[in-house]
């Protein structure tokens, strides 16, 4: 697992194409180097390629050097690709000399078991190792330069990714201005109208307009306090619970040293609202909902637990639901992290991440 996950994170099809094409290239260009140095090019009748000629000339050379070089591409460039480059030079060292011995003793078993000679033997072969080093250097090279360059790349797209994500939230930002001093202003209106003896009715409407009133402050800003996104929460839940009476249950476990963490602005409601919705509000049963902010070593860890009717098909339930893609992606482009779902014994729904 571990070994196909660096594969699809390390190269592409692409990868492979130029990877072949550099190879395809340098035989040619060494077959047709040997070709003119031992001037076939005058000979009766005139003949470029000859098959047994060019794997004998090279091109047994450059298959063997081609899959010696493919283990070592993937330590040095997949496996070390977060390392530093005196990590990735400190490891060439030693895996260039098993490149050099292998190649060699490699090509010698190819050219002995087809009966072709090995023009390079004796105090020559020394020159034999020498255009080994060479190659490997070059190829190399060229191996990091085409990785380092790919990666600029992919982190310029990431940063276009994040600048569009970034102008949408200030867009956001200026509607979400104007829609809730609208709802305020009605909220205020509504309210002045009804009767002194309907308080309740009062309260929940001054609940909802705290709502509103927090969504147009957390719109406003890159980051909140944990304790402002549970106060937020907990006036959610009042509200969701005079719906759904004695099925909602709710609790916090908020460790309060985590209270001035900050996190991004209405990153928990959308994954409350989910367990609420499609966990709670679908059984008949009283259902328990934990929501649990702890520190975990040296992370913050978040779950939202409850016991509902849990989730049949878990498979595409990030892709369906605006919020939960949402969050996904806000915690991914933003906190680095993954959103985790899975069943909460003996039943309903766990949604967990670590920051």
């Amino acid at each position: 697992m571990l070994f196909t996950k660096n594969i699809k994170q390390g190269v592409e099809v692409r990868d492979l194409l130029l990877f072949v094409g550099f190879y395809v290239i340098s035989t040619i260009i060494y077959y047709t180097t040997t070709w003119v140095s031992y001037g076939f090019f005058e000979s009766e009748p005139l003949k470029y390629f000859v098959l047994e000629e060019f794997f004998a000339g090279g091109g047994s050379q450059f298959i063997v050097s081609f899959f010696v070089t493919i283990p070592i591409w993937y330590v040095v460039v997949v496996v070390l690709q977060a390392h530093s480059w005196i990590v990735k030079l400190s490891v060439h060292l030693p895996l260039m000399v098993v490149y050099l011995v292998a190649c060699y003793y490699l090509q010698l078993m190819v050219l002995d078991s087809f009966g072709w000679v090995f023009f390079w033997g004796g105090y020559k072969t020394v020159w034999v190792f020498y255009n080994s080093m060479l190659f490997y250097m070059v190829q190399f090279g060229f191996i990091h330069a085409y990785t380092y360059v790919k990666k600029l790349k992919r982190e310029e797209k990431e940063k276009a990714e994040l600048k569009e994500i970034a102008l949408k939230s200030e867009l956001t930002a200026l509607k979400a201005q104007l829609n809730p001093h609208f709802l305020h202003n009605m909220f205020n209106s509504i309210n002045a109208a009804i009767p002194p003896e309907q308080e309740r009715t009062r309260e929940l409407i001054i609940q909802l307009s705290d709502l509103f009133r927090y969504q147009n402050y957390a719109s406003q800003r890159e980051f909140v306090t944990i304790k402002e996104e549970i106060g937020f929460l907990e006036t959610y839940l009042q509200l969701m619970k005079v719906r759904l009476k004695e099925r909602l249950n709710y609790r916090f476990e908020v460790s309060t040293d985590l209270y001035a963490f900050k996190i991004t602005p209405m990153l928990l409601h959308p994954l409350v609202e989910n367990a609420v919705n499609h966990g709670i509000a679908q059984k008949i049963e009283p259902s328990y909902l934990t929501i649990k902010i702890v520190k975990n070593k040296y992370k913050v860890s978040v779950s939202i637990e409850d016991t509902g009717i849990g989730i049949l098909n878990r498979d595409n339930l990030l892709e369906k639901g605006i919020g939960l893609s949402n969050t996904r992606m806000r915690l991914k482009k933003i906190h680095n992290c993954e959103l985790k779902i899975e069943d909460n014994l003996p039943s309903g729904t766990k949604i967990s991440f670590e920051l």
